[in-house]
């Protein structure tokens, strides 16, 4: 897949348009086919790096984003393939123990 990326962390001159693997998905996760992206202020932060915070790099910033799940993982069993979703930073669904504390990984 194509993807905006970024190894170190700094200003805009650090992002770059590139292949990208796509992601596996683990039990407990789900894949999202994105059709639209938003970049937001946490996506600006994390390009900067956040004192205290380690963000796993290479990351791929997009907090805000819409799709479609594309695959789930062999554990989830609230959404099904072809759901569309919306996912945003600070939103959850409070029912699991990963909603409740997000990772920073993409």
């Amino acid at each position: 897949m194509k993807a905006i990326v970024f190894s170190t962390h700094g200003g805009p001159d650090v992002l770059k348009y590139t292949d990208a693997l796509g992601p596996a998905v683990r039990p407990n996760e789900v894949l999202v086919r994105v059709k639209a992206c938003a970049l937001n202020h946490l996506d600006l932060w994390v390009r900067r790096g956040i004192a205290g915070v380690p963000i796993p790099l290479p990351h791929i910033p997009g907090s805000d984003v819409s799709g479609e799940i594309a695959q789930i993982g062999a554990d989830v069993t609230t959404v099904r393939v072809g759901q569309k979703v919306v996912l945003a930073p600070g939103v959850t669904c409070g029912k699991s123990a990963a909603a409740s504390s997000p990772t920073w990984a993409t």
